[in-house]
């Protein structure tokens, strides 16, 4: 019995051995958890609090009808990216000059802005801007137009994204342009030629003293359009040295019959009443952006609408001035993030179409043209016609566009004779040294 027992308990020992040993043998944990006293919170289950929204501030250089426009769009943007908000601030393009000139002082409180694009490289010159590169999602560069991206390059970098252009035309009374005659006699029809307008101006100068051009003096980009329909001129060339045509050419004749009966010009407008005397021929042609053209034509009945034509041949040139507007992100923004992915939002090509159909602003993208009815064919323009053509747009383009609106009001005001206006560009041009 003894020797059973004794047996027994040297089995459960070594019974307890085996079963104890994998335990032993266990790695101990690096780190043993910290104790908590008694009353402390448990960190690890306390809620995260979410992070506060961005809230960007954007100025925008348009007027009130599309300033709406793009709050409602940006209001829709904010409903699905709950963690931006963006306050938009108008500032009315008529008042805008600050801006261009001192952009820190201005809108140094912006994270973007939207700005003429004629604009951007000379803020982007002053340091005033980020580069804009990453704000082109997808396609979104290679399907820009030459014309509409060229201002926007300086330095290597894309200094602002396209948001819409707006191009520059002639609207005619059909009526009143088909009163008149060539000098061969045969009828004037759509497009005039550098040698129609001096003696269509004199045959309506005879008319009366009222004025037969309605265009908005305060406009530089509307007086170079015009006076580059008048000489044959590319308008991008009146800004360089081509500039002694004026003085001795066609365009010359033409500037000095207008001063002499034109009286105070009207300023072209989307206004019923502007539109209501232009179909009933106060006007024979005003010179305004297209969409300020589709628009008032599209508020006139039938019989109106028709006996008014808008001509574009000004685009058959290799350049014609583009009109539009860019988004740019402010060198100051804390949020360049936030601020390119709304712009990148909208600049997308469905709120293109929106921009249209509601303001007429034409798109930017190339793909936007195909399929859509009622846009003007632009993909289909030769590489040689605007606007698939690059023109030399330079940081100085702005300044040169206000010069020229100045010179035009001293030439009115009888203070700058015609004759003497190249010279004194040319000075303007050597000042600013772009002959190097």
């Amino acid at each position: 019995m003894t020797r059973r027992k004794s047996v027994v308990v040297l089995m459960l020992l070594m019974l307890a051995v085996l079963l104890t040993s994998p335990w032993a043998s266990a790695p101990k944990p690096d780190r043993m958890p910290d104790a908590t006293s008694e009353g402390q919170e448990d960190v690890a289950a306390a809620p995260v609090m979410a992070e506060q929204p961005v809230e960007l501030v954007v100025k925008i250089v348009q007027d009130e009808e599309a300033f709406r426009l793009l709050q409602r769009q940006s209001e829709a943007f904010e409903r699905t990216h709950t963690d931006v908000r963006v306050r938009l601030e108008r500032i009315d393009p008529s008042g805008a000059a600050g801006l261009l000139e001192d952009w820190r002082q201005a809108a140094g409180d912006a994270d973007a802005a939207l700005v003429p694009s004629l604009w951007v490289k000379r803020i982007a010159v002053s340091g005033g801007l980020l580069p804009a590169d990453s704000a082109f999602e997808g396609d979104a560069l290679s399907e820009q137009f030459e014309a509409v991206i060229a201002p926007l390059k300086w330095n290597g970098y894309m200094w602002g994204v396209p948001h819409h252009m707006d191009p520059y035309v002639v609207v005619w009374n059909r009526a009143r342009l088909s009163a008149g005659a060539r000098p061969d006699g045969s009828e004037l029809t759509l497009p005039l030629g550098a040698d129609d307008w001096a003696p269509l101006g004199t045959e309506l100068a005879g008319e009366g003293s009222r004025p037969w051009l309605a265009i908005d003096e305060s406009d530089p980009a509307a007086l170079v359009t015009w006076t580059g329909a008048a000489t044959g001129l590319r308008p991008d060339l009146l800004l360089g040295e081509a500039t002694g045509e004026w003085g001795t050419g066609p365009g010359a004749a033409l500037l000095d019959t207008l001063r002499g009966f034109a009286g105070a010009l009207r300023a072209p407008d989307r206004s019923p009443a502007f539109w209501q005397a232009m179909a009933a021929g106060q006007y024979a042609a005003a010179v305004m952006r297209l969409s300020v053209a589709e628009t008032g034509i599209a508020g006139l009945d039938k019989v109106q609408a028709a006996g008014l034509a808008i001509d574009r041949s000004g685009w058959d040139k290799a350049y014609a001035f583009d009109g539009g507007a860019s988004f740019v992100i402010g060198a100051g923004t804390e949020s360049e993030s936030a601020a390119r992915t709304w712009i990148a939002a909208m600049t997308g090509e469905r709120l293109q179409l929106d921009n249209y159909e509601e303001e007429g602003y034409l798109p930017v993208y190339r793909s936007a043209y195909l399929g859509y009815p009622g846009l003007p064919n632009l993909t289909g323009r030769g590489r040689q016609q605007f606007p698939n053509r690059e023109p030399a747009a330079g940081p100085e383009w702005p300044l040169l566009m206000q010069k020229f609106g100045l010179y035009w009001a001293d030439w009115r005001q009888g203070r700058l004779a015609i004759a003497e206006w190249p010279a004194r560009w040319r000075g303007l041009l050597a000042e600013l040294q772009l002959h190097d």
